[in-house]
């Protein structure tokens, strides 16, 4: 495996773990009001994807959303309302089905698949804690602290662009849910 082939599976290996990370401060920011930390975490998370991403939840009620942007966006409310959240991405599986092109010293064109296990807990406010006025439509009457875990598994189909890999499409397909179930549609 020569540099180049190297940079790039650690770059791929990076994108879910990004992913996972931005999620995270992307619901606490919502959640606590702290716009530095929601900016942060929405910066984290379009380094991730393509402009042209299309998320696609394979569950019974599926939740279809394209671009970067509209992820983000999708991503804050839906997370927002819980207390917190912790999404545990398993290092993913690396296919690399065509390994970019030098163009003008800038690395493009290629095209790689990425499968990879999810662990996602969210956790219900404590009591006395506020959620935004926006999302208290999804939070459940349950009692306070209460944990939901989802376990799945993400398929990514990734393409370089020039500012480097990017997740192009993602599935997420469900293998289990524990605890309450939650609308996570962000509307």
């Amino acid at each position: 495996m020569d540099a180049n082939e190297t940079s790039d599976y650690v770059e791929l290996m990076q994108l879910p773990i990004r992913y996972g990370h931005a999620l995270d401060m992307l619901g606490r920011a919502r959640n606590r009001g702290d716009d530095a930390l929601y900016e942060r975490g929405q910066s984290i998370l379009r380094t991730a994807f393509a402009q042209d991403f299309i998320f696609e939840d394979l569950s019974a009620d599926p939740v279809n959303v394209h671009g970067a942007d509209g992820w983000a966006e999708f991503c804050a409310r839906a997370l927002g309302s819980f207390g917190g959240t912790q999404h545990f991405i398993a290092p993913p599986l690396v296919l690399i089905d065509e390994p970019p092109v030098e163009q003008d010293g800038v690395r493009l064109g290629g095209k790689a698949r990425l499968r990879s296990y999810l662990q996602a807990t969210h956790t219900l406010p404590r009591e006395g804690e506020e959620v935004p006025p926006d999302t208290t439509d999804k939070v459940p009457t349950l009692s306070a602290g209460t944990n939901t875990v989802i376990y799945g598994t993400y398929e990514d189909e990734c393409v370089r662009e020039a500012v480097g890999w990017r997740i192009r499409r993602r599935s997420l397909r469900y293998t289990h849910i524990e605890g309450y179930a939650f609308d996570v549609s962000g509307r």
